[in-house]
């Protein structure tokens, strides 16, 4: 190759290389020390500057549980419904001093209430999150004086790991209707909304009237037991009202002893007795193959319902194995091996 076409190659290069190395006049340089805030969602909990790849803008609102307090009079200036509706619960007794009212009033669970007047009616402790209070600091403001009794299960229940605020069932400045026999039913039901629907079902237990509420059985703040239930098993639970079917028999039914919603359904049910199933297609779940004497069938058939032979459905009709074996949780007789008595 010539000499004077390297020089040609040379000069291009040495051109492309200065282009590349010129500022883009379409992107501006950003200076390295400038810092560009960054939109924070309301339950961010970081402090402001530091977060991690960009600073937050400061929050008007740290610093809530520092300050001044001010006193439940102050409070009354504005939220007098409040304080007055508080005045008639067991949390603003104000002789007590295990109540708020008998430490700091309103400011005992809102904390103090100097950032509160200096903002104008703004950065107060939230308990619905007004302010991006966690769900945990919420709680944990009912939990400082409700951490005993059947509450001592709470952090391993359910609504806990669900995030369930206290406040979303418990109203603290109005009548509590969670704890009212003929409205807590209501509250359950604003989440529970498939309960709701089988206790309309044509046979349940008697929670539309309130004779049997969600606190009967359940216990909402956590248990050892399952579904939240107030006993270790589901058996000790029913046995709390059907005592009659807790035995001991002579001659036991093994699913009754072992578990009743093998055979209930006990919100609701659209058969007799709340069971999950019509007789005698609930028995023959297990008592397919039953023979009698001399290997002859214990039943006529079997009753899965499906068959579409009109002569032998119409004779269904009323058949229970209970007809027979009316002692279908246990007997005591001495004949009665079979349930039969």
């Amino acid at each position: 190759m010539p000499f004077s076409n390297y020089k040609i190659m040379f000069l291009l290069t040495g051109v492309l290389l200065l282009i590349s190395g010129l500022p883009n006049a379409a992107e501006p340089e950003t200076p390295a020390d400038e810092q560009v805030p960054v939109e924070v969602e309301a339950d961010d909990t970081a402090p402001a500057g530091k977060a991690k790849h960009a600073f937050k803008e400061p929050n008007p609102c740290e610093g809530q549980l520092e300050g001044e307090y001010m006193g439940a009079d102050v409070c009354a200036d504005c939220h007098a419904d409040k304080t007055q509706t508080m005045s008639m619960s067991p949390h603003g007794q104000a002789a007590d001093p295990r109540t708020p009212f008998g430490k700091e009033g309103c400011e005992t669970c809102h904390g103090p209430g100097e950032l509160h007047f200096q903002t104008e009616g703004n950065c107060i402790i939230s308990m619905n999150g007004r302010y991006g209070e966690s769900i945990e600091q919420r709680n944990s403001i009912c939990l400082n004086c409700h951490q005993g009794g059947n509450r001592i299960h709470w952090f391993s229940s359910i609504h806990e790991a669900e995030g369930v605020g206290c406040v979303s069932c418990h109203y603290i400045h109005q009548p509590n209707d969670v704890t009212e026999r003929t409205t807590q039913s209501q509250v359950c039901y604003k989440c529970h909304k498939d309960i709701r629907a089988a206790t309309y079902r044509a046979y349940t237990h008697p929670i539309r009237e309130n004779k049997v509420i969600c606190s009967d059985c359940h216990n909402s703040h956590g248990s050892v037991g399952p579904s939240s239930l107030k006993q270790y098993t589901i058996n000790e639970n029913c046995y709390a009202c059907h005592a009659d079917k807790r035995g001991p028999f002579l001659w036991e039914h093994n699913p009754a002893s072992e578990d009743c919603t093998l055979c209930h359904r006990v919100h609701g049910s659209n058969h007799v007795a709340l069971l999950n199933r019509p007789g005698p297609q609930l028995c023959q779940q297990c008592h397919a193959a039953e023979t009698a004497g001399g290997g002859l069938s214990h039943v006529s058939g079997f009753y899965d319902f499906d068959t579409t032979n009109s002569r032998q459905m119409r004779f269904v009709v009323a058949k229970n194995c209970a007809n027979c074996h009316v002692k279908v949780h246990g007997s005591n007789h001495p004949s009665g091996a079979a349930l039969q008595r």
